[in-house]
């Protein structure tokens, strides 16, 4: 039976992926830097934290696979580049037999120092020597879901970044694709994998609006930023890789009815 260490394993995907995993009958180990933690009593959770270098030889040490969900788009440098780093010196290569790296579409393309991040780590993990994967998806719904949420105001009018596209994927389906690269092995780098649809910024609000049944006037504006630029640039879409299959409405009822 394969041991699976999961990093970033407290986040919404990586607490999916965990639970996909347990399900499966996998063995599943942690690591995490919090404390009192409340997690299935099937995972073993080690104490560490990928910036600092503590714990990763012990929480390693029976690793098979290693699923690398950990990110800050916060603090890049610290947690992607050297706690990615950081990993990867403490593996023992005679005993890890695949490293999986969940990455962004676009990432190759961008100046946006998050993104320069991610696709140095991406560099990285391929230099080290170890089979790996590295998917790279486009946004998940609840990306853009809390993206819009922090416009809505109760405001009878509301403005918007205008000319932003998106082509959301549902984090459980992403999550399933890992847990194939568990079963299967290591593939390099995987092509790109995107949400069913691509849908303009001002489409996605009208429908938040309309599913939620709010009556704001919405103002699309050219509200300028580096990532708000970066999602009108169109290096986040892949259109030709359309597998997702939950639509934006689809994902919204579901909020809704919740």
């Amino acid at each position: 039976m394969k041991t699976i260490l999961v990093t970033g394993g407290t986040g919404n995907l990586g607490k999916e992926v965990v639970h996909q995993l347990i399900n499966k009958s996998y063995q599943v180990s942690i690591l995490s830097s919090q404390q009192n933690l409340e997690f299935d009593k099937a995972v073993e959770i080690f104490k560490g934290d990928l910036g600092e270098n503590t714990g990763l030889v012990e929480a390693m040490a029976d690793a098979d696979i290693i699923v690398h969900c950990a990110s800050s788009p916060k603090d890049p440098q610290k947690i992607d580049i050297e706690g990615t780093g950081n990993l990867l010196a403490a593996i023992d290569k005679n005993k890890t037999r695949h490293f999986i790296y969940i990455s962004i579409v676009g990432v190759d393309k961008s100046d946006y120092p998050y993104y320069q991040a991610k696709y140095k780590v991406e560099k990285m993990i391929a230099e080290s020597g170890l089979p790996y994967s590295i998917l790279r998806t486009t946004q998940f719904h609840s990306f853009i879901y809390n993206m819009i949420k922090s416009f809505v105001s109760d405001d009878n009018s509301i403005q918007i970044p205008q000319g932003m596209r998106f082509q959301p994927i549902e984090l459980k389906e992403v999550a399933v694709r890992i847990v194939q690269l568990v079963e299967n092995g290591a593939t390099g780098l995987l092509p790109h994998t995107g949400g069913p649809q691509v849908l303009s910024i001002e489409d996605m609000v009208l429908s938040y609006l309309n599913i939620f049944g709010l009556h704001q006037i919405f103002q699309p504006m050219p509200i300028g930023s580096p990532r708000y630029d970066l999602f009108r640039s169109g290096i986040n879409l892949c259109p030709a890789n359309a597998v997702g299959l939950t639509t934006w409405e689809e994902f919204l009822g579901r909020q809704f009815d919740n």
